[in-house]
């Protein structure tokens, strides 16, 4: 009888299959979990920069805005957003800011923006509460 210790080139081989398809799956798993990250990060960035600059936008007084848009680009963290400010005079009273974010030179994350309808307070207001 002959007893055999070990083992065979098959079953080697078999396992080295089985730890390469398993070793791929996570790496796929790892790869896009870092994606993902990159992509939470660069949105953070954008929703904090577009809030810093709808904050800038609304300290100056509907009074000292003036109608038209500016536009420029600047750093923030990693990335390179064009910030775009707009202000249009709806009334003789109210006016509308729209600050726009996009980023340059990245597919990461898309434009966004925020719109806001002010009133000025500048002018004569009746505070007597009569007619």
């Amino acid at each position: 009888m002959n007893s055999r210790r070990g083992f065979t080139i098959v079953e080697s081989l078999v396992a080295i299959v089985i730890l390469g398809v398993t070793a791929l799956g996570l790496m796929y798993l790892s790869v896009n979990a870092s994606s993902r990250g990159n992509v939470s990060s660069a949105e953070a960035y954008r929703t904090t920069f577009l809030t810093a600059e709808f904050a800038r936008a609304m300290a100056i007084p509907a009074a000292a805005s003036t109608a038209g848009t500016t536009c420029d680009s600047t750093v923030s963290a990693p990335f390179t957003f064009r910030r775009c400010t707009r202000v249009t005079n709806l009334t003789a009273r109210t006016q509308q800011v729209a600050v726009t974010i996009s980023p340059v030179g990245t597919t990461l994350v898309r434009a966004d923006s925020i719109v806001v309808t002010r009133a000025s307070n500048v002018g004569a207001l009746d505070l007597s509460g009569g007619p």
